[in-house]
Protein backbone atom coordinates (compact mmCIF):
# COMPACT_ATOMS: atom_id res chain seq x y z
CA UNK A 1 0.00 0.00 0.00
CA UNK A 2 1.26 3.66 -0.32
CA UNK A 3 2.77 5.47 1.95
CA UNK A 4 2.96 8.65 3.67
CA UNK A 5 5.95 8.83 6.34
CA UNK A 6 6.31 11.69 8.30
CA UNK A 7 9.34 12.52 10.00
CA UNK A 8 9.29 13.70 13.01
CA UNK A 9 11.63 14.95 15.57
CA UNK A 10 13.19 17.64 16.71
CA UNK A 11 15.76 20.44 15.53
CA UNK A 12 19.20 19.32 14.20
CA UNK A 13 17.57 15.34 15.36
CA UNK A 14 18.81 14.36 11.60
CA UNK A 15 15.60 14.12 10.21
CA UNK A 16 16.82 15.64 6.74
CA UNK A 17 19.91 13.35 6.42
CA UNK A 18 17.60 10.02 7.03
CA UNK A 19 14.11 11.78 5.17
CA UNK A 20 16.68 12.01 1.99
CA UNK A 21 18.11 8.42 2.94
CA UNK A 22 14.73 6.71 3.05
CA UNK A 23 13.17 8.57 -0.04
CA UNK A 24 16.29 7.33 -2.39
CA UNK A 25 16.55 3.55 -0.61
CA UNK A 26 12.30 3.28 -1.43
CA UNK A 27 12.40 5.55 -4.31
CA UNK A 28 9.94 8.04 -3.09
CA UNK A 29 9.33 11.71 -3.30
CA UNK A 30 10.78 13.96 -0.58
CA UNK A 31 8.68 17.12 0.54
CA UNK A 32 10.75 19.33 2.88
CA UNK A 33 9.47 21.73 4.88
CA UNK A 34 12.46 23.77 5.04
CA UNK A 35 13.19 23.65 1.28
CA UNK A 36 9.89 25.27 0.95
CA UNK A 37 10.39 28.01 3.40
CA UNK A 38 14.08 28.68 2.02
CA UNK A 39 12.54 29.63 -1.54
CA UNK A 40 10.27 31.90 0.34
CA UNK A 41 13.07 33.73 2.11
CA UNK A 42 12.37 32.11 5.72
CA UNK A 43 14.37 29.95 7.69
CA UNK A 44 12.94 28.25 10.89
CA UNK A 45 15.60 28.44 12.93
CA UNK A 46 15.26 32.35 13.45
CA UNK A 47 11.90 31.99 14.26
CA UNK A 48 8.88 32.48 11.91
CA UNK A 49 4.90 33.24 12.82
CA UNK A 50 2.41 31.05 13.11
CA UNK A 51 0.63 32.64 9.94
CA UNK A 52 3.84 32.07 7.56
CA UNK A 53 4.10 28.40 9.01
CA UNK A 54 0.72 28.18 8.56
CA UNK A 55 1.58 29.24 4.30
CA UNK A 56 4.03 26.93 4.48
CA UNK A 57 2.15 24.15 5.64
CA UNK A 58 -0.27 24.56 2.49
CA UNK A 59 1.99 24.65 0.38
CA UNK A 60 3.42 21.36 1.74
CA UNK A 61 -0.46 19.90 1.05
CA UNK A 62 -0.42 21.32 -2.67
CA UNK A 63 3.05 19.38 -3.70
CA UNK A 64 1.48 16.05 -1.31
CA UNK A 65 -1.53 16.41 -3.46
CA UNK A 66 0.30 16.95 -6.96
CA UNK A 67 2.46 13.75 -6.01
CA UNK A 68 -0.40 11.71 -5.01
CA UNK A 69 -1.62 10.35 -8.15
CA UNK A 70 2.17 8.89 -9.12
CA UNK A 71 0.66 6.38 -6.26
CA UNK A 72 4.66 6.57 -5.40
CA UNK A 73 5.44 6.64 -1.44
CA UNK A 74 6.20 9.88 -0.40
CA UNK A 75 8.70 11.43 2.30
CA UNK A 76 7.37 14.47 4.10
CA UNK A 77 10.44 16.31 6.46
CA UNK A 78 9.20 18.38 9.14
CA UNK A 79 9.41 18.05 12.77
CA UNK A 80 5.78 17.34 12.90
CA UNK A 81 6.06 18.86 16.51
CA UNK A 82 2.41 17.99 17.38
CA UNK A 83 -0.06 15.65 17.28
CA UNK A 84 -2.84 17.71 14.63
CA UNK A 85 -0.11 18.90 12.52
CA UNK A 86 0.36 14.79 11.99
CA UNK A 87 -3.76 14.15 11.86
CA UNK A 88 -3.59 16.96 9.21
CA UNK A 89 -1.60 15.14 6.90
CA UNK A 90 -2.82 11.65 8.02
CA UNK A 91 -6.02 12.85 7.04
CA UNK A 92 -4.67 14.21 3.81
CA UNK A 93 -3.08 11.40 2.99
CA UNK A 94 -5.71 9.42 3.33
CA UNK A 95 -8.32 10.86 1.38
CA UNK A 96 -5.86 9.36 -1.66
CA UNK A 97 -5.66 5.93 -0.01
CA UNK A 98 -2.39 6.38 1.14
CA UNK A 99 -1.50 4.69 4.87
CA UNK A 100 0.64 7.29 6.83
CA UNK A 101 3.76 6.14 9.49
CA UNK A 102 5.78 8.48 11.53
CA UNK A 103 9.34 8.25 11.50
CA UNK A 104 10.24 9.33 14.63
CA UNK A 105 13.90 10.38 15.56
CA UNK A 106 14.67 9.34 19.35
CA UNK A 107 17.53 11.89 19.73
CA UNK A 108 18.94 13.27 23.17
CA UNK A 109 18.56 16.76 23.67
CA UNK A 110 21.68 16.94 25.17
CA UNK A 111 22.94 15.22 21.06
CA UNK A 112 20.72 17.76 19.80
CA UNK A 113 22.66 20.70 21.89
CA UNK A 114 26.30 19.01 20.80
CA UNK A 115 24.85 18.98 17.38
CA UNK A 116 24.02 23.18 17.22
CA UNK A 117 27.18 23.88 19.11
CA UNK A 118 29.30 22.33 16.25
CA UNK A 119 27.25 23.06 13.40
CA UNK A 120 27.59 26.92 15.15
CA UNK A 121 31.77 26.51 15.10
CA UNK A 122 31.74 24.89 11.13
CA UNK A 123 28.16 25.83 9.76
CA UNK A 124 26.96 23.34 7.14
CA UNK A 125 23.67 24.08 7.66
CA UNK A 126 21.37 27.38 9.15
CA UNK A 127 21.10 27.25 13.25
CA UNK A 128 18.15 27.44 15.22
CA UNK A 129 18.09 30.15 17.54
CA UNK A 130 18.75 28.20 21.45
CA UNK A 131 14.72 29.69 22.36
CA UNK A 132 13.04 27.79 19.48
CA UNK A 133 15.27 24.91 20.92
CA UNK A 134 14.05 25.65 24.26
CA UNK A 135 10.53 26.29 22.88
CA UNK A 136 9.89 22.92 21.11
CA UNK A 137 11.71 21.03 23.90
CA UNK A 138 8.45 22.69 26.31
CA UNK A 139 5.81 21.74 23.81
CA UNK A 140 7.08 18.78 21.53
CA UNK A 141 4.47 16.36 21.47
CA UNK A 142 6.08 12.41 20.57
CA UNK A 143 3.81 10.24 18.67
CA UNK A 144 1.26 8.32 20.54
CA UNK A 145 0.52 4.66 20.71
CA UNK A 146 -2.18 4.64 18.40
CA UNK A 147 0.12 6.35 15.75
CA UNK A 148 2.28 3.80 13.70
CA UNK A 149 5.65 4.76 13.93
CA UNK A 150 9.38 3.19 13.35
CA UNK A 151 11.84 4.65 15.61
CA UNK A 152 15.64 5.81 14.71
CA UNK A 153 18.38 5.82 17.19
CA UNK A 154 21.12 8.28 16.09
CA UNK A 155 23.61 5.08 18.12
CA UNK A 156 21.56 2.39 14.94
CA UNK A 157 23.63 2.17 11.61
CA UNK A 158 21.51 3.62 9.08
CA UNK A 159 21.77 0.82 6.76
CA UNK A 160 20.56 -1.82 9.07
CA UNK A 161 17.81 0.41 10.21
CA UNK A 162 16.89 0.72 6.44
CA UNK A 163 16.81 -2.95 6.17
CA UNK A 164 15.28 -3.92 9.40
CA UNK A 165 11.82 -1.29 8.13
CA UNK A 166 11.90 -1.52 4.73
CA UNK A 167 13.10 -4.96 2.87
CA UNK A 168 10.33 -7.07 2.75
Amino acid sequence: MKQLYLLCGMPFSGKTTLGKTVAKYITAFYISLDEINETRGLFGGEGISIEEWEKTHHLAMKQLKEIVPSQKDIILDDTNCFRWLRDRFRDLAAQYGYQTTLIFLDVPVADIEQRIRANDRTPTRHTVKPEIVAAMQQTFEPPQADEKTLVYHPHQPMDIWLEQNFDS
